[in-house]
């Protein structure tokens, strides 16, 4: 049996892996913080139970170890296993090895938003269409009730940009949702972006497929070997959408294959993107030939997933929404479909910025997009484990007086626990909605919430 130890296991994407390994018969143990996050039930469902601190002592029988990118040469773990002789793989490289088993039917979803959602819709699709998919997803699926499925028909995961990690793979059917500047600690700018996302259609064979985003320049200006599809809302594109409706977080559109009306679809989701996400799953589905009816079913039973527009419960006549979203784009897309969807509702936004960088680049693109909400609570920025600056502060008040000139309400607070209280004392009282948003820990202002009122 081979063993595999796995460093910073509880993270959202080296979890599902481990889980699937684990799935597959091998010896699978972990390192990381002591901290509680949704992957520690995941693991555990999995049978993954040996989770301990950073140790020399475990990786001391490993035949891998596999760490998030996070952590580079400097990590204990990592620097024994390298005396030891032990190979050493980043999570994207042991997931291309994971996926080279399945090069015929691997299928990944990269675009700098949208991953994590299309590629839970995708698994879905695949297992009510009994397809036994294996899927490697950067959030909890509740229909699956995990981030990962191991099974033995088509291979779908996510595929990220940053770093160029999706070089490591090699799908047959590539899903590029969009083309948008994000994590600017590591690129120069949209056309280094651009750059990375054709280096990666370029490992598309000549016998696979490019789904993306017609309706996006960018998109459109990808060349593959292979046959490609364009999803989107006008009518130059295979796949699309009209008469899009919103009432209280159900979208529901007709659907065209060309000039043929396949039908209406509705899905318990919010917003334009998520349509779009629907009709790149739907342009996949007609490359799988899964019937419409079957697609249609899929995602009528639709779940969602963790942390997209996460509906968390009430507080009196206060309804507790959480969100992933931390690019301004993404910010903008939600917001916009939080107004189209609940019209007549007051929205409290609670928003976490994450990294110092991203904050930095977009100072006032986030002011920009955080003023369509009625009004905003900042929390400090959330710095994350590659980058420590003493500049939160100053940046978290920055973002407030430039939300503040753009003649909106804005609150700010240092902690999860002062903007819980004060949501008590201030919000208790009133109809509305409150959304925290964000790719920190700012989901435990909502739980919080709920808690006390539990």
């Amino acid at each position: 049996m081979q063993k595999i130890h796995f460093v910073g296991i509880k993270g959202s994407g080296i979890s599902a892996l481990a889980q699937v390994f684990a799935r597959m018969g091998c010896e699978v143990t972990g390192s990381d913080t002591d901290a509680v996050f949704f992957t520690d039930e995941l693991l555990h469902q999995a049978g993954i139970t040996q989770i301990t601190g950073p140790s020399v002592e475990n990786v001391q029988h490993a035949d891998i170890v596999c760490h998030s990118p996070a952590y580079g040469d400097d990590h204990i773990e990592i620097q024994k296993a390298k005396e030891l002789g032990i190979e050493v793989l980043t999570y994207p490289q042991m997931l291309g090895r994971l996926m080279e088993g399945h090069n015929e039917a691997a299928i990944t979803v990269s675009g700098t938003h949208g991953k994590t959602t299309t590629t839970s819709m995708i698994a879905n699709m695949l297992l009510q269409a009994k397809h036994d998919p294996l899927a490697i997803i950067g959030s909890k699926n509740y229909n699956i009730g995990s981030n990962a499925r191991f099974g033995h028909g088509f291979m779908v995961a996510e595929a990220c940009e940053y770093r160029r990690s999706f070089l490591n793979y090699n799908p047959k059917i590539a899903i590029v949702n969009n083309i948008d500047f994000d994590h600017p600690d590591y690129f120069s700018g949209i056309d280094d972006v651009f750059e990375a996302f054709q280096t990666f259609v370029d490992k598309v064979p000549s016998d696979g497929v490019l789904i993306t985003w017609g309706d996006q320049e960018l998109c459109r200006k990808l060349s593959s070997k292979g046959k490609v599809l364009y999803f989107g809302l006008n009518d130059t594109n295979d796949i699309w959408a009209t008469d899009v409706a919103e009432h209280r977080g159900l979208l529901s559109f007709n659907v065209w294959e060309r000039d043929r009306l396949l039908g209406r679809l509705e899905v318990r989701a919010i917003g334009e993107h998520n349509v779009l996400n629907v009709l790149a799953v739907i342009a996949l589905s007609r490359i799988l030939q899964i019937p419409f009816e079957a697609v249609r079913a899929s995602f009528a039973e639709f779940g969602g997933v963790y942390r997209r527009f996460d509906y968390l419960g009430q507080v009196e006549q206060l309804a507790i929404y959480d969100d992933y979203a931390h690019h301004p784009s993404e910010i903008e897309a939600t917001l916009r479909a939080v107004q189209r969807s609940f019209p007549e509702d007051h929205l409290l936004t609670v928003f976490q910025p994450h990294t110092i960088s991203r904050t930095m680049a977009f100072l006032d693109e986030f002011a920009d997009a955080l003023t369509l909400s009625d009004e905003v609570m900042l929390v400090k920025v959330y710095q994350s484990a590659r980058e420590k600056s003493d500049r939160a502060e100053e940046l978290t008040n920055l973002l407030a007086e430039k939300i503040a000139e753009r003649g909106k309400t804005v609150h700010l607070v240092n902690t999860l626990e002062e903007g819980t209280e004060w949501i008590l004392q201030q919000r208790a009282g009133s109809t509305g909605l409150v959304l925290t948003m964000g790719a920190g820990d700012i989901r435990g202002i909502g739980e919080r919430l709920i808690s006390v009122h539990a």
